[in-house]
């Protein structure tokens, strides 16, 4: 995956998975497939949602192509957090350049068809990443996010993003 959801179920965490369309990056695409392959796992925890994955997919789970973290606004509860920041630190191969986004609109976020040659992920690094560097927008990293959450148990301002029609609107907030 290129991008990685997280929330909160009724029964304990979901978490979305963003595949990349590996047709369309390789120019074999057929006019009626949905380039948008979203899988969607829920469990009590972190390692359960990991053991339904190896059950249930034929691909090993590589998180180190990971671009993009989002997180729903329930995750980044007390409790919550605390969970995902373990999770997250035991995954070696998730780097510490991932950007992280909040949202309170996870599903619709993932399936946002409005980058038609793009993965949510690719489009959200895109956005970081492809400005010239005085339109460059302040994103936060994993980096950051384990720094502040050592240091005293919470977590940096992050921007936020949502779907409004066909638009993915995000808001850097004061790091504009």
């Amino acid at each position: 995956p290129l991008a990685l959801g997280a929330g909160v179920s009724e029964n304990g965490f979901v978490l979305k998975y963003a595949m990349p369309d590996m047709s369309t990056a390789t120019g074999q695409e057929k006019p009626d497939e949905d380039p948008i392959s979203v899988l969607t796992l829920s469990g009590r925890d972190f390692q359960e949602i990991e053991a339904v994955y190896n059950r249930s997919q034929e691909k090993f789970l590589d998180l180190g192509h990971l671009e993009v973290l989002i997180l729903d606004e329930q995750i980044l509860e007390e409790g919550s957090r605390e969970a995902l920041i373990g999770y997250l630190k035991q995954e070696e191969h998730i780097g510490e350049d991932v950007y992280v986004f909040r949202t309170d609109m996870l599903g619709d976020v993932f399936h946002w068809k409005g980058a038609r040659e793009s993965s949510i992920g690719e489009y959200l690094q895109g956005i970081q990443e492809n400005r010239t560097s005085g339109q460059q927008k302040k994103g936060v990293t994993l980096r950051e996010v384990y720094h502040q959450f050592c240091q005293d148990g919470t977590l940096p301002w992050l921007p936020e993003i949502w779907v409004e029609g066909d638009l993915l609107e995000v808001d850097y907030g004061s790091n504009e």
